[in-house]
């Protein structure tokens, strides 16, 4: 058995069905054990997409997702996506080959060798500050004890991105799978006991009962834990008013009771006040990033702050106050905090409850089909969104891109069922619509993927449309044509007095042709110009499974709702 051999049999035991891959000289021995063993691999364009495709599938399926790239440029072009699973904490496992161990920069123990290889550097330090975990492969003998720890350290506490380099030698040396080493893992000595923990519970309990107006914060680290039932039923034990970071904005149907969407700079009017108006915030799994408490960290500023965090150090950094900081792991923690406030008998918070519905009713996002410039021929970005939304089935996939739709998707879609999406969260990367779309498609096969674009991240990873078209994905790319980069547009008019670097005139933005871009790539184009007969387009568009480019024409001129400014 070739070390290759054992490492695809490693991943088919782990339930690994799915790889995003590009193959190329440095891992051609790898490329070959996946076709071999019969693991799906999908061919992306470019290695910068296969990070941020297995990151969409890790996303949904709950998951490692796994991607293979090639060494030298094949390495350093993954490393967009690598950085975007890192912020974005992704579990995925990225195994990149490397030229012959012998030509490698890391066995000639110096780092004053730029170069040794063809094609090839040492990828290894490049990637460290972006992993979890990161190691070359350089004993035979070390690929199961490797591979374990790399997969345990992907998939548990704060998970993220591990990185695997295999030199060529190493993935055609024969091995003997009996002697190959195991990775142990090692408890975890850091965790409260459970007197500590149950004094904590009466603490919060405590802090409950003497508040007036307290909510609950439901962030990232609660998906992770997959502890989804169990944050059900504490919302309807608490009964206080809840309010979702954008990474969890998918997590329980809009149309229920206390549900208030997310907070943050480019939310809503209610949310903000809502946060403004409590005295105590519960936290779960919530970092507390300015886009999610405003730059200022002035969101909380009149609440005492209880944090139930896996790391940490996020509970003692700079910015947003934290009164009660507690290191518990999300997947132990809330089975127990639902056990025991299950026997409780908590305070009535009707008044408060009562006092956010309107503030929620006086404070709507403004949705409207009428452009201010009658003579444009487009539609409003919001009623586009919204009209989206409401005629998605259960069954949909949300995608959205950095920009304009992003936030305004964020603002105005409401999810029902069991309706997910997915974004670039943190980084706020352009053109990632494409690459995540497709993670989601191989993810959920059954579902149908609404994923939004513009058309200035269109741009960027342009060349994934082959490999949407080649696939056949049920994916429908809605992407949004008002010239090209309307909020760098809304920050130069409202910063820098009109004055705008990104001028068409200078960079050649706003002369796509869409529809021949569509169909260079084999895709079917559609056109919606304006809001007439908007939503039984939709309709029937979401009905063709099959993968379509839709161009969607809006106004340049659209105005962001902006949670901290008034209109």
């Amino acid at each position: 058995m070739r070390v290759v051999d054992f490492i695809v049999k490693f991943l088919k035991e782990k339930k690994i069905n799915d790889i995003f891959m590009l193959t190329g000289y440095g891992a051609m021995y790898l490329n070959d054990a996946v076709k071999i063993a019969g693991i799906n691999y999908y061919a992306t364009r470019n290695e910068a997409t296969a990070p941020s495709m297995a990151s969409a599938y890790a996303r949904l399926r709950n998951k490692v997702g796994v991607a293979c790239v090639t060494a030298g440029p094949g390495a350093t072009n993954a490393l967009p996506g690598l950085a975007e699973a890192f912020v974005d904490s992704s579990p995925i496992v990225i195994l990149s080959g490397q030229v012959d161990y012998k030509q490698t920069t890391h066995s000639t123990q110096s780092n004053k060798i730029r170069s040794f290889g063809t094609a090839e550097i040492n990828i290894i330090p490049i990637v460290k500050p972006l992993t979890k975990y990161a190691e070359i492969i350089k004993n035979p003998r070390d690929v199961r004890y490797i591979l374990e720890k790399a997969f345990h350290l992907a998939d548990s506490g704060r998970k993220g991105p591990v990185w695997i380099d295999i030199p060529l030698n190493i993935q055609k040396t024969e091995i003997n799978e009996k002697k190959l080493r195991s990775f142990k893992v090692k408890k975890d000595i850091n965790i409260n006991s459970k007197i500590k923990l149950k004094n904590n519970l009466e603490k919060i309990f405590r802090l409950i009962q003497k508040s007036n107006f307290p909510i609950l914060i439901v962030g990232h680290g609660v998906k992770q834990s997959g502890k989804i039932s169990e944050i059900k039923k504490i919302i309807n034990i608490l009964k206080i008013p809840v309010i979702f970071t954008r990474f969890t904005n998918d997590l329980v149907s809009h149309d229920k009771k206390f549900i208030y969407g997310i907070s943050g700079i480019k939310a809503t009017k209610y949310t903000k006040k809502i946060m403004n108006k409590a005295d105590l915030a519960i936290s779960f799994g919530c970092r507390f990033s300015p886009q999610f408490v405003g730059h200022e960290f002035k969101a909380l500023s009149n609440a005492k702050v209880i944090s139930v965090d896996i790391e940490k150090d996020e509970l003692n950094k700079k910015g947003q106050k934290i009164d009660y900081p507690f290191n518990y792991d999300l997947k132990d923690f809330l089975p127990i905090f639902l056990k025991f406030f299950n026997k409780k008998k908590l305070k009535n918070f009707n008044l408060w409850n009562n006092h956010c519905e309107n503030l929620k009713k006086k404070n709507p996002i403004k949705i409207s089909n009428l452009l201010k410039n009658k003579k444009v021929k487009a539609m409003d970005l919001y009623f586009f969104m919204d009209r989206l939304g409401k005629i998605s089935s259960k069954k949909n996939i949300l995608i959205t891109d950095a920009g304009s739709n992003y936030y305004i998707g964020g603002q105005v879609w409401k999810f029902q069922n069991d309706q997910k999406e997915v974004a670039s969260y943190t980084n706020a990367a352009m053109g990632l619509s494409i690459p995540l779309a497709i993670g989601a498609a191989v993810a959920k096969p059954d579902s149908t993927i609404l994923a939004v674009t513009g058309d200035g991240s269109l741009e960027l990873n342009i060349q994934e449309l082959k490999t949407i078209s080649h696939n056949k994905f049920n994916i429908k790319l809605f992407v949004i044509n008002n010239g090209g980069y309307v909020s760098m547009h809304n920050w130069a008019d409202t910063i820098f007095e009109g004055r705008r670097v990104d001028n068409p005139v200078d960079t050649g933005d706003g002369t796509l042709n869409l529809k021949k871009i569509a169909n260079a790539f084999d895709m079917e184009h559609f056109l919606i110009p304006d809001s007439k007969n908007l939503d039984n387009i939709l309709k029937k568009i979401n009905g063709i499974k099959k993968p379509l480019f839709v161009e969607v024409l809006t106004d340049n001129k659209q105005i962001i709702f902006d949670a901290y400014k008034d209109y």
